[in-house]
């Protein structure tokens, strides 16, 4: 396995084990007494040291692409705070599990070097998001005022920033993929940050305004190496929608089916603007919203990992 836990347990263990030994210099002939103040201040490091990697999973990898989970945690600790709407100041606020997005990542994890030889990055969120919303800013992710899960918060993007500073210095640009669920229809949404209005847009409009700049896949059409424009990258044949549909997926935008319309649609989250190219940069961020049928049975995961997989490499070997 890829995990850094049994890493981070054996640093942990032997962190711990050096004030042990050290206390057992021979040349030492009294005991040392903690005074009151002393006591106390262990007494809060303990009580504000939380173990990370518990809460935040994170396997390396060895390509130019990413996996976040941020709504597949299932862990509820009673001892840690649960967001609300009065200590949550979210306008959107919402608990509900994408489920089975963890497990669906961890098909598409396989599934990708399998196909491929080489492991993507993944940032998975094990700690549930009654606690954590780590597709949120992190005023409205974590409880007002909790340290505690302030620091899982900021593990969480912390991973992503650094995994994508070194895919900018190692490989010059980058894919991010947001993985989440949906229940309102039978498809996935792919969300570029665009609202539907522009969705609704016809090609040439799309293809003649600043809608490019205002997406999260910006430099992917300003870098593709075949100068497809930028409705062929959107939802044309050369989008990841019409790579998933070819493999058997259903979803939005594609072609022949290239906006929601009146349907629900997920455009995008933090995690798709805070790392997108929208505001620059090489990076390209694309959220996934899964239907539920291709996250519940493990059958249907594994065929869904599989065409995904196919579909992202279709997809930027024919852009990078």
């Amino acid at each position: 396995m890829r995990r850094l836990a049994r890493m981070a347990a054996i640093a942990a263990l032997a962190a711990a084990f050096l004030p042990l030994l050290s206390s057992c210099d021979p040349d030492e002939e009294k005991p040392k007494f903690l005074s009151k103040e002393e006591i106390e201040e262990i007494h809060e490091r303990q009580k504000n040291n939380i173990d990370l990697d518990k809460y935040v999973e994170f396997r390396p990898g060895d390509c130019p692409v990413v996996f976040t989970v941020p709504h597949g945690g299932t862990l509820i600790e009673n001892s840690l705070t649960l967001r609300s709407t009065s200590n949550c100041p979210d306008p959107d606020f919402a608990t509900d599990l994408d489920y089975n997005t963890r497990e669906l990542a961890d098909d598409i994890d396989g599934e990708f070097f399998r196909q491929t030889g080489h492991h993507p990055y993944m940032v998975i969120a094990i700690i549930k998001r009654n606690h954590v919303d780590f597709n949120r800013k992190k005023a409205y992710a974590v409880p007002s005022g909790d340290e505690k899960l302030a620091k899982v918060y900021d593990r969480y993007h912390t991973l992503i920033s650094n995994v994508l500073d070194t895919i900018t210095r190692t490989y010059g640009h980058g894919l991010l993929l947001d993985v989440h669920g949906q229940s309102h229809s039978e498809q996935i949404d792919i969300g570029y940050l665009l609202p539907v209005s522009t969705l609704n847009l016809n090609d040439n409009t799309l293809n003649g305004g600043t809608y490019a700049a205002n997406s999260s896949i910006n430099h992917l059409y300003q870098m593709n190496k075949s100068r497809y424009s930028y409705a062929q990258i959107l939802r044309g044949d050369k989008s990841l929608g019409a790579r998933l549909y070819a493999n058997g997926l259903e979803c939005v935008p594609r072609p022949g089916n290239d906006t929601p319309g009146s349907t629900p649609y997920f455009n995008g989250g933090y995690t798709t603007l805070a790392y997108g190219s929208r505001n620059g940069g090489v990076i390209d961020a694309i959220q996934l919203e899964f239907r539920y049928s291709y996250r519940d049975l493990a059958t249907e995961r594994k065929k869904a990992a599989t065409a995904t997989v196919k579909s992202i490499n279709e997809f930027t070997s024919a852009l990078w």
